[in-house]
C-alpha cells in the first residue's frame, strides 16, 4: 500500500536496487551486470527530470516536424511524386532509428525514441497522402481509410518486432480510427462525435477486448512475454469504442432496445471488474454508466424538473453511497 505519498516506482526502484546489491555482493551477477542494471533502476530522481524529459519530447518532435516541413517543400518545387517518395523514406529512417533507440537495453533516450517513433508512424501516413495527391488522386475520402489502415499495420510490426508498447498504441489508435471513427469541429466550442457505422464498431470492439483478454492471461504468460502489457491496451480500446458505439446507439430515437443494451454493459463492466479485481473495466463501468444516466436524465427530465434539486439530491447520494463503500472496505481489512 502506498503510504504518505509515497511514488511507487520510486520504493520499486529503491527495493530493486538494494537486491541489485544483494545479488553482487554474493556473486549472483558481475560487477558489469550490476552496472547496467543499476543505472536502469536508479532511485534518485533527478530535480525537473519529468520537465526536462517532456521538452526535450517536445523539441524533438517539433524539430523532426519542421524538418520534414522544409524538405517537403524545397523537394516539391522539383516534383511532387519525388518529395513524395523522399518523404517515405526519411519516415522509415525515422522509425527505424527510434524503434533502435527504445530497444536499447540501458534506456538512455526513451523520450527521444518515443518522439522519433511518433514523427515516423506520422510522417509514413503523411507519405502516403502525398503520394496519393501526386499521383493525382481525387478520391481521398474512398482510400483515405486505408492509408490509416496501413500504418496501423506498420505500427503492429514494429510494436512486436522490437516489444514496444508505443507503437502499439499509435496503431491501435490508427486501426480504430480508420475502421470507422470521426469527429469535426462544429464551432462555439463544441465537436461532434460520431462513428460512421457503431454497429459495426461495437463488434471489432468486442473482438479487440477478447484478444486483449486472451493475450494477457494466456500469451503473455507463455509464448510473448516480453510484450507484458500488450492484451491491456487493447482490452482498454475495446472498451472505449465499445461504450462509445454503445452510446451513440442509445441516442436514436426510440432507440429502448439500445438504451437497455448500454445500461446492461455498463452494469455488466462494473460487476465485471469487481469480481476480477480489474480496474480497468470498473473504471470504463463507472464513467459511462454516469454519462447513460444523465443522458437519460436530460432527454426525459430536464425541462420539467428543478436543475437544484437534482444536483444537490445528486450529491447527498454521492456522498452517502462514499461513505458506505469506504466503510465496508475498512472493514475488509480489519482481521
Amino acid at each position: 500500500m502506498n503510504r504518505g505519498g509515497e511514488d511507487p516506482g520510486s520504493s520499486f526502484k529503491a527495493r530493486m536496487a538494494q537486491e541489485i546489491s544483494a545479488w553482487r555482493d554474493t556473486g549472483l551477477i558481475s560487477e558489469e551486470q550490476a552496472g547496467l542494471l543499476q543505472r536502469r533502476y536508479d532511485p534518485r530522481p533527478l530535480r525537473g527530470a519529468l520537465v526536462l524529459k517532456w521538452l526535450g519530447l517536445f523539441a524533438v518532435f517539433m524539430l523532426g516536424i519542421s524538418f520534414l516541413s522544409l524538405i517537403g517543400t524545397v523537394l516539391a518545387s522539383w516534383s511532387p511524386l519525388f518529395a513524395a517518395a523522399c518523404l517515405l523514406v526519411v519516415a522509415l529512417g525515422v522509425l527505424y532509428k527510434g524503434a533502435g533507440l527504445a530497444a536499447d537495453r540501458d534506456q538512455k533516450l526513451p523520450f527521444t525514441a518515443q518522439a522519433l517513433l511518433t514523427l515516423g508512424l506520422v510522417g509514413f501516413y503523411a507519405a502516403l497522402v502525398s503520394l496519393y495527391f501526386a499521383a493525382d488522386g481525387d478520391r481521398f475520402m474512398a482510400v483515405g481509410a486505408w492509408f490509416l489502415l496501413l500504418t496501423s499495420g506498420l505500427g503492429l510490426l514494429v510494436a512486436y518486432r522490437y516489444h514496444l508498447r508505443w507503437p502499439l498504441l499509435m496503431a491501435l489508435l490508427m486501426l480504430f480510427h480508420g475502421i470507422g471513427s470521426l469527429s469535426r469541429y462544429g464551432g462555439h466550442g463544441a465537436y461532434y462525435l460520431s462513428i460512421q457505422d457503431p454497429r459495426t464498431m461495437a463488434v471489432v470492439a468486442l473482438v479487440a477486448i477478447s484478444w486483449g483478454l486472451w493475450h494477457e492471461h494466456e500469451l503473455e504468460e507463455n509464448s510473448l512475454r516480453r510484450d507484458t502489457g500488450f492484451g491491456g491496451l487493447y482490452q482498454i480500446f475495446g472498451l472505449v469504442y465499445l461504450n462509445l458505439s454503445l452510446w451513440i446507439l442509445s441516442l436514436e430515437r426510440q432507440a429502448w432496445t439500445w438504451v437497455v443494451i448500454f445500461s446492461v454493459a455498463c452494469v455488466l463492466q462494473v460487476v465485471a471488474g469487481a469480481r476480477r479485481k480489474d480496474s480497468r473495466l470498473t473504471g470504463f463501468g463507472i464513467v459511462f454508466l454516469g454519462i447513460d444516466l444523465y443522458t437519460r436524465f436530460y432527454e426525459f427530465y430536464w425541462d420539467s424538473l428543478s436543475k437544484a434539486l437534482f444536483f444537490t439530491i445528486a450529491g447527498i447520494w454521492a456522498l452517502v453511497l462514499g461513505y458506505l463503500f469506504e466503510r465496508r472496505k475498512v472493514k475488509a481489512q480489519i482481521p
